[in-house]
């Protein structure tokens, strides 16, 4: 199996995308309602270094030293990222953005985009950063990421991922181990995002400050929907919201778990 993506060009000269193209019309961003809110009214999405994320196993390749690589000079830069999914229901979103917190961080929004025109809008707004796009890589095993930065195994024989990766060492590279992620995540069925800035700012890996990117929501967001525990009062914070943007979306709660039907009987076979 090819584990190494290779990276290819959209239309926009700043967009790429690794592997084989995603080719579905909508993606899906969760969030607390409190971010929600804050973003449809700023006009931007977040995009953090990857390990800043609650995941630390995330940090794993991006804090990695690559000192002692052929072909790593220039080609680990700093990197900025966002996560999206194709997964119109997941039930672990819902509830990592719906428990724990207090007030609107307690409730779980996920948005529904049109993947082309947001990929577009972010790509045209981030002036000096290249835009990647790249599905998560959930195949490989906890062992086989645990040892993937070791040229041998531990019998002494060539490590093959190892090889795909580093033998021949690129951007392409690089990215494609930062789209690894552990299968017990498999269900997340996650897209990333990355923001690559110039040659200038390679010192910065580790320093770099959040980016808000500005986008107009109203030229992706599709739909809108809320978890079932969301207060009429919440719901019309967010509706207020998206009408301030000019975005003509009514919110709809989701219920997850639905409601027990009555008893059924079972047909004579």
């Amino acid at each position: 199996m090819e584990y190494k993506k290779n990276i290819n060009n959209y239309s926009l000269s700043n967009c790429y995308y690794l592997g084989e193209r995603n080719t579905n019309r909508f993606i899906y961003k969760y969030m607390n309602l409190e971010v929600a809110v804050m973003s449809l009214t700023n006009g931007t999405i977040r995009f953090v270094e990857p390990y800043t994320w609650q995941d630390k196993f995330e940090g794993r390749f991006y804090n990695a030293s690559y000192a002692q690589v052929k072909g790593a000079t220039g080609n680990t830069p700093p990197v900025l990222a966002c996560c999206l999914t194709h997964a119109p229901v997941n039930e672990a979103a819902w509830k990592v953005y719906s428990s724990g917190e207090k007030g609107l961080e307690a409730r779980c929004v996920q948005f529904k985009i049109n993947m082309k025109a947001f990929r577009e809008a972010v790509a045209k707004s981030c002036k000096g950063f290249c835009l990647y796009e790249g599905q998560v890589n959930y195949e490989l095993d906890e062992y086989q990421i645990q040892h993937l930065h070791q040229r041998y195994t531990s019998g002494g024989k060539d490590n093959d991922i190892y090889l795909q990766f580093f033998q021949d060492f690129d951007l392409a590279s690089y990215l494609s181990l930062l789209l690894i992620k552990r299968q017990a995540f498999r269900h997340e069925q996650e897209l990333r995002y990355f923001l690559v800035p110039g040659e200038d700012e390679m010192e910065l890996k580790g320093s770099m400050v959040p980016k808000d990117i500005k986008v107009q929501w109203k030229d992706f967001l599709v739909d809108v929907k809320v978890d079932e525990g969301c207060s009429d009062v919440e719901m019309a914070i967010l509706s207020n919201a998206l009408k301030l943007q000019g975005i003509a979306i009514v919110p709809s709660r989701e219920y997850i778990y639905a409601t027990a039907d009555a008893p059924i009987t079972i047909e004579k076979n």
